[in-house]
């Protein structure tokens, strides 16, 4: 039992870091988009380079939202994902296939739209 608990609290500690880490990367993400709005490929390597190597996310698990219209002020957001494998047995009967899909979110208002 006290093994099953110390594998849950890692499990948890490893989560916790890797939300951090993807809201970090899509804040760096979303502060590029701010002055760079139309740059898509630009926004997804600067989000996925910001990533630890601990918590690593690929250009294609990051998504922007744009609003209907670009211009200053408008709020654009940035949104990565990561899906984790749990070490916790048993695990399963809480989560499905013993995985957890995390996600990181920020949102910067549009700087310049040139």
């Amino acid at each position: 039992v006290l093994v099953m608990l110390m594998l849950g609290l890692l499990d948890f500690g490893r989560a916790y870091y890797a939300v951090v880490a993807l809201r970090d990367a899509a804040d760096e993400g979303a502060a590029y988009a701010a002055v760079n709005p139309t740059d898509v490929l630009g926004i997804r390597r600067r989000a996925s380079e910001a990533s630890p190597q601990l918590v690593p996310i690929a250009p294609n698990d990051v998504h922007v939202v744009y609003p209907p219209v670009l211009y200053a002020g408008a709020p654009i957001t940035v949104t990565t994902s990561y899906t984790m494998d749990l070490y916790t047995p048993f695990a399963n009967m809480l989560v499905d296939g013993s995985q957890l899909q995390l996600r990181g979110q920020a949102s910067h208002p549009i700087l310049s739209t040139d």
